[in-house]
């Protein structure tokens, strides 16, 4: 009788625990440096500039801002723990302060264990001001027991925060405007007969000439003229290898080497709209400049 008791009792601890096992989550898994190693490092280029925090055991925190584009914040490393689907951002008081409490600040989407975890403005920009706060910007996905995912929380701390964002706040200060895919097509328009570079046209050429600069893999610069079907064939021909060339003679005088530059001039024979009608007319009197990469 007494061994009945003892086989039941167990097999009621058996069934409980398991119940427990089944219904709460496992205890939750936190990457977060900690405040002797945290450190904030800077990259910084016309093109980019990027602040980051390496997190133990995980991977990075990278806060991305790259010209003509908004603020990212991506978390690169150990994704394999990083259950798919919905994660949670959040500004959580410093775990040395947990008495401060936590803010929700929205939500991102995890595709897979594959590509980076990405968070886009508006709440990158939030994240970064929570920083500057004093707070920790956390991304939460949850636990998903059928799946083997356990509960992760992945943070960057505030400490060192505040000469690195300085330093990253200049950068951002000093980007481009544009990146390449908003200027690898340009073009510039002319009034009738005319070949002259107006000042508009000067300031174009510049934001793109400063871009060629800044970018090591563009390996040359197209310049097409073009005119409308006013004048006789022979004169439009002259007239598009004006434009073309006054456009590579300045990119020439401001430091592109002519290596990179390759003109070409076509006249009146590739009109974007008809040539009867004053609007098509001043559509079709251009120069297209294109941007090549290796």
């Amino acid at each position: 009788m007494m061994k009945k008791f003892r086989d039941y009792k167990m097999r009621k601890w058996c069934f409980l625990l398991l119940a427990l096992v089944l219904t709460k989550p496992a205890f939750a898994l936190s990457f977060y440096a900690d405040i002797e190693s945290s450190q904030w490092s800077v990259q910084k280029s016309v093109l980019e500039c990027r602040l980051w925090q390496s997190i133990p055991n995980f991977g990075d925190g990278i806060f991305s801002k790259r010209a003509g584009y908004a603020l990212q914040f991506r978390i690169e490393g150990n994704k394999t723990l990083l259950a798919p689907g919905e994660a949670v951002i959040s500004a959580d008081a410093p775990y040395w302060k947990p008495a401060g409490g936590s803010e929700k600040i929205g939500e991102a989407w995890i595709v897979d264990d594959v590509i980076p975890l990405t968070v886009n403005a508006p709440f990158a920009d939030v994240m970064l001001a929570k920083l500057a706060e004093g707070l920790m910007p956390t991304v939460s996905t949850p636990h998903d027991l059928a799946s083997g995912y356990p509960e992760v929380r992945v943070g960057v701390l505030p400490v060192n925060f505040e000469d690195a964002y300085a330093d990253y706040s200049q950068c951002v200060r000093e980007l481009l405007p544009v990146n390449y895919r908003q200027i690898e097509r340009s073009t510039i328009f002319y009034a009738s007969g005319r070949t002259k570079l107006m000042p508009e046209v000067l300031a174009q050429l510049d934001l793109i000439i400063r871009y060629m600069k800044a970018d090591k893999r563009i390996i040359r610069v197209v310049i097409d003229g073009h005119s409308d079907a006013t004048g006789d064939k022979k004169n439009n021909i002259q007239v598009s290898k004006r434009r073309a060339d006054l456009v590579a003679s300045y990119f020439r005088k401001s430091g592109i080497s002519s290596k990179k530059i390759i003109t070409r001039w076509h006249g009146d024979r590739y009109p974007v709209l008809r040539n009867d009608t004053e609007e098509g007319r001043a559509r079709n009197r251009r120069v297209t400049i294109r941007l090549d990469r290796e």
